[in-house]
C-alpha cells in the first residue's frame, strides 16, 4: 500500500523486519511529465490547490524555507532536511553521520551546560586523552598492556571532568518545557532529519534554538553517546537473526558503493572515531547549501523569513560537498547469502534499479506494489491465500536509499515447516508470470493510481507530514514541485511501462538473495546436491 516518503535507514528498517513489515519509500522521477496530448484533460490529482499556497524564499548563505501557511490551529511543524547521510561516511568513520543526530540535542555553548567557559577547555583534554589512547591501541600487538591501561584511565578522568557541566537533555526539556510534541530526528542514507512541533507562538524559540544547535553546537558527552550507537547496533543488528540478514544482504548487494556500508556503521569504527572527526563532518556538511527547511501551519512568511534572516542567516555559506562519484557495477552474476538459525525462516530478495531521479522510477514503484504491496498483491494472493507457503510477501523499492542507484526488493516470510527456498521460487514464479503470460491488467494499474492519490492527499493532512514530504522532495530532485509531479506522472503509466522495467531489471544475474534457513534444512539442501 502506498505511504508517505520516508528514508528509515537501517535501524529503523530493521525495527520494522522484526515486525515482519517493510517500509518502502514511494519517491517522485525527476523529469517532468510529458505534456499532455492536444485535447486531453488534465491529470486531476487534488491536490492542485495546495500546490499554490506553498511559498518558498532562500536566505543569503544559500538556505532554503519552504513555507505552507494553515492557520486552522495556533500550531506549526518545520522538518529539516541535511543533504548528508550515511552514503556521506567514509572508511574509517562509518556511522558518524548518525551520531550527528545524537549530536543535535547536545546543546550549544548556551544551552546545555552550567559553565562552557570552564566546560570548554576540559573537551579539549577530553579529546587530547582520547587521540593519546587511540594512537597506542593502533600499534596492535606492539602496544604496552600498562600504557593502554594508564591512558585508559586518563581518559576515563577527562570524560568524568567534562562531564560535570553538563546539563542533561536541557536542549530537549526546553522545547517540551514550550509545548514542543513529536520531537525526533532520523539518519538515512541519503539524509539526516530533525523535526518536531510547537505552538505558533513560540516560533521564535524555535528558531533561536534550532539555529544554535546548526551554528553554535558543542558535542558534550561525544564518546557517552558513541557507545550507546554501539549498543544500539550491537541490539538491532548482532542480537536479530533478521538484523544479521539484513546486514549481510545489504553489504552484500553493494560492492562498491557506499550504500553497502550498512547505515549504522561498523564496529571498529564505532569505537574508533572522535569527536574532532565528528567536528569536522559537521563542519563539511551541516553547510546552509546543504540544507533545507519546511515550515508548515500557524505562520506568517513574512515572520518566518524575518526571524530566518536573524537567527539560520550565521549558518556557513561555504559550498555544499559535492555528490557521491562512486557508482555501483553492473551486477553480472548472482549473489546468495544463507544464515544458518534456529530463527524464523526469511528470505530477502534485491534487484538493482536506477535512482529515484530515473525517469522509469515511477514504473517500479507501481510494479513492486502490484506485485506485493499488499493483500491486493499477487504475491499475497498467491504465495500466503492460496499455496498458503508464506505468511508475508512483500515487495518495495527504495531501500536503502533513493538519491542513487537502489534496489527493488522482495520479503518473504515462509509459513511453519515451508523450505524457504521453495517459497523463494515460487515467488519467482510469480513475478516471471507477471512478465510473460499473465501481464499487469489495466484494471490492477488502475487500482494503484487511486490508491496513490489517496495515500498523497492523506500525507499533506497533517503539518509535520506535508513539512516532511516538500523538505524532502526540494532535496532530493532539488525541486519541492516534484512532490506533486509525481502524482502525474503515476496517473501517465501505462501496463506496458511497469512490463519495460521488470523486463529490465528482474533478472537472475542482477539479483542478490538473502536466507535465513534451520541449519538442519541447510545441511539436508547440501546432501541432495
Amino acid at each position: 500500500m502506498p505511504t508517505s516518503r520516508s528514508y528509515p535507514g537501517l535501524r529503523h528498517l530493521l525495527m520494522a523486519l522484526t515486525l515482519i513489515a517493510c517500509t518502502a519509500a514511494f519517491a517522485a522521477a525527476k523529469p517532468a511529465p510529458k505534456p499532455a496530448a492536444a485535447g486531453t484533460a488534465p491529470v486531476h490529482t487534488g491536490l492542485e490547490n495546495l500546490e499554490k499556497q506553498v511559498q518558498e524564499f532562500t536566505l543569503a548563505n544559500g538556505l532554503r524555507f519552504i513555507v505552507v501557511e494553515r492557520h486552522q490551529a495556533p500550531v506549526f511543524s518545520f522538518f529539516t532536511v541535511v543533504n548528508s547521510g550515511s552514503a556521506n561516511d567514509q572508511v574509517g568513520t562509518t556511522g558518524i553521520a548518525h551520531m550527528m543526530e545524537h549530536m543535535a540535542f547536545k546543546g550549544t555553548s548556551l544551552v546545555g551546560t552550567k559553565n562552557y567557559a570552564a566546560e570548554k577547555p576540559l573537551l579539549a583534554a577530553e579529546e587530547t586523552a582520547w587521540s593519546a589512547l587511540l594512537d597506542e591501541r593502533r600499534k596492535g600487538a606492539h602496544a604496552s598492556e600498562a600504557r593502554l591501561k594508564q591512558l585508559g584511565e586518563t581518559f576515563a578522568d577527562a570524560q568524568k571532568a567534562s562531564n560535570q557541566y553538563v546539563v542533561g537533555n536541557e536542549y530537549t526539556k526546553m522545547i517540551e518545557q514550550a509545548g514542543g510534541q513529536g520531537i525526533n530526528a532520523f539518519t538515512a542514507e541519503d539524509i539526516t532529519a530533525y523535526f518536531y512541533s510547537l505552538p505558533s507562538n513560540r516560533l521564535e524559540l524555535w528558531a533561536a534554538l534550532h539555529a544554535g544547535a546548526l551554528v553554535d553546537p558543542v558535542f558534550r558527552e561525544f564518546y557517552k553517546e558513541r557507545d550507546v550507537v554501539y549498543e544500539e547496533r550491537r541490539m538491532r543488528v548482532e542480537s536479530s537473526p533478521i538484523g544479521r540478514l539484513f546486514y549481510e544482504f545489504i553489504t552484500t548487494a553493494f560492492s562498491a558503493h557506499p550504500y553497502g556500508f550498512g547505515g549504522i556503521g561498523y564496529p571498529s569504527d564505532l569505537k574508533s572515531f572522535s569527536r574532532t572527526q565528528g567536528e569536522q563532518f559537521f563542519k563539511r556538511n551541516y553547510v546552509a547549501k546543504n540544507m533545507t527547511i519546511a515550515v508548515v501551519g500557524d505562520v506568517d512568511l513574512a515572520q518566518v523569513k524575518q526571524l530566518a534572516e536573524k537567527y539560520f542567516g550565521a549558518i556557513s555559506d561555504a559550498p555544499a560537498p559535492p555528490p557521491l562519484d562512486t557508482v555501483e557495477p553492473e551486477q553480472i552474476a548472482e549473489r546468495r547469502v544463507l544464515l544458518e538459525d534456529k530463527a524464523q525462516p526469511f528470505v530477502l530478495v534485491g534487484w538493482h534499479v536506477p535512482a529515484a531521479s530515473d525517469p522509469h522510477y515511477a514504473a517500479y514503484r507501481a510494479a513492486a506494489d502490484l506485485l506485493g504491496g499488499g493483500e491486493y498483491s499477487r504475491l499475497y494472493k498467491a504465495l500466503v491465500k492460496e499455496q498458503k507457503v508464506a505468511v508475508q510477501a512483500e515487495m518495495g523499492v527504495g531501500q536503502p536509499g533513493e538519491k542513487y542507484p537502489t534496489l527493488m526488493f522482495a520479503v518473504l516470510v515462509p509459513a511453519s515447516g515451508q523450505d524457504p527456498e521453495k517459497v523463494e521460487r515460487a515467488a519467482y514464479k510469480v513475478i516471471d508470470e507477471a512478465m510473460t503470460t499473465k501481464p499487469f491488467t489495466a484494471e490492477e494499474l488502475d487500482g494503484y493510481k487511486v490508491r496513490v492519490r489517496a495515500a498523497k492527499i492523506g500525507a499533506v493532512d497533517g503539518n509535520s507530514s506535508l513539512a516532511g514530504e516538500l523538505a524532502q522532495s526540494q532535496n532530493l530532485y532539488g525541486d519541492w514541485h516534484q512532490f506533486f509531479r509525481e502524482q502525474e506522472r503515476v496517473q501517465e503509466l501505462a501496463v506496458k511501462d511497469l512490463l519495460d522495467v521488470l523486463k529490465t531489471s528482474v533478472k537472475k544475474s542482477n539479483r542478490t538473495v538473502g536466507m535465513i534457513q534451520n541449519p538442519a534444512a541447510a545441511a539436508a539442501n547440501e546432501g541432495g546436491h
